[in-house]
């Protein structure tokens, strides 16, 4: 118990650095550098996190609830490298296909180098919390976030480049997996690198890769559907593109909730799952439902009342004109929220087809709305996009989650194993 506490404050701690560090980042950049430069950072790291879902291939909650360690940590480690190295060419073939300029591309590669170096990591944090020690991540990410910001401050300040400062994040970052994460998870786990076991971690790797195809789609799509109202918007409207990003704070709020929430849970989910305690499995679901609709309402009420204000405030912007877009996009926010809650568990679940296709043709969608209203409405079109796709979405995902339960209780009813 006292393993788990500790668990939950630090991984806590750092998860709502490492989730703040981003719209903190956001902040700094607009009043020091501009709201052009704002935009182009948000856009650049959106960008990236989509990128970032390819190199987190297979998942930290697929490797976690792996409680019958069918596959070893190298394994899992080595998936990261392979999904990385597609991810870099990736991108720069997406830049060069955009025909973005040397500052843009510049700034979008450091960016995704930064996020290819967080999903090595967080596989690395997959074993630690594996072996019961989730507060060493947390620790990490702390350190990463504290240390990662004040060097951005310091380099922004002297340089008033925002490539540079984002360069120093990147290193520091690196220093911190070389340094701490990896001296970690020797001390929990041996993970041998010499020429027999890296041809066999590969192997592992491909079939890896091959079973948790599925886990990596719907993590894309998941991350690729926030992205798509972002992305129209940039193309027709990029003048309001620095806006948008300051109105997304809430998404990044609400999933760092959701993370607080779910990450701690997915062993003990699972091991529940496992012994066929479906009972306590649903209870403890049911309670963080009521937890994220609690304060998915609660954010929808502040966002109404003072979060223009506050906004205003915060970035020294006038966001007036936004106040209805605003709402709309946390009550967007307040549903994805759901999304994410429902996507982690019928992973847990080893349930993948229906949520593929849901978010598949939900994606398709939202690209086909997009076109048609953004260009139109602007800003105001972004936002209910991005409202009705993630309305449509956890409707549908939990029918699918409904139905996964209810087989999941007859056959362990039949098993006689279910509690």
């Amino acid at each position: 118990m006292q393993s788990q506490k500790k668990d939950y404050i630090w991984n806590s701690l750092g998860s709502l650095l490492q989730s703040a560090i981003s719209p903190v980042l956001l902040i700094v950049i607009t009043r020091l550098n501009g709201i052009e430069d704002s935009g182009l950072f948000s856009f650049a790291l959106s960008l990236s996190v989509v990128f970032w879902a390819i190199s987190l291939w297979g998942g930290r909650t697929y490797q976690a609830s792996d409680v019958k360690r069918e596959f070893c940590s190298g394994g899992y480690v080595a998936v990261r490298f392979v999904a990385s190295l597609i991810v870099a060419v990736s991108a720069v073939v997406f830049c060069v296909l955009n025909g973005y300029n040397a500052t843009k591309t510049g700034l979008i590669m450091i960016l995704v180098a930064f996020k290819i170096l967080e999903s090595i990591a967080d596989s690395l944090y997959g074993v630690l919390q594996i072996h019961r020690k989730l507060y060493i991540a947390g620790i990490s990410l702390t350190m990463k976030a504290i240390l990662g910001f004040g060097v951005f401050i310091v380099v922004d300040i002297v340089t008033k480049n925002v490539m540079y400062g984002t360069l120093a994040i990147l290193l520091v970052n690196a220093l911190i997996i070389l340094l701490y994460d990896v001296l970690w998870v020797r001390r929990v786990e041996v993970i041998t690198m010499n020429k027999k076991f890296i041809k066999e971690y590969a192997s592992q790797a491909v079939v890896i890769m091959k079973r948790t195809s599925a886990v990596f789609v719907v993590v894309f799509l998941t991350m690729f559907s926030l992205n798509i109202p972002r992305y129209f918007l940039d193309k027709s409207h990029p003048d309001q593109i620095g806006y948008f990003g300051i109105m997304a704070m809430p998404i990044t709020l609400l999933g760092l909730f959701i993370s607080f929430i779910i990450q701690p849970n997915v062993v003990n989910l699972s091991e529940l799952l496992a012994k066929g305690k479906l009972k306590k499995f649903a209870r403890i679901v049911g309670k963080i439902n009521q937890i994220t609709f609690g304060m998915g309402v609660l954010s929808v009420v502040l966002s109404y009342l003072i979060g223009v204000w506050m906004l205003n405030v915060i970035f020294g912007i006038n966001i007036n004109n936004f106040r209805l877009d605003l709402t709309i996009m946390v009550i967007g926010a307040a549903a994805n929220a759901f999304v994410s809650i429902y996507v982690n568990l019928l992973i847990i679940m080893r349930r993948f087809k229906g949520q593929f296709y849901t978010l598949l043709l939900t994606d398709i969608l939202a690209v086909a709305v997009s076109m048609c209203l953004i260009e139109r409405l602007a800003m105001l079109g972004s936002v209910l996009v991005f409202m009705m796709i993630s309305f449509l979405q956890v409707a549908l995902l939990l029918v699918i989650y409904k139905r996964s339960l209810k087989d999941a209780i007859i056959i362990d009813k039949v098993k006689g194993s279910y509690e």
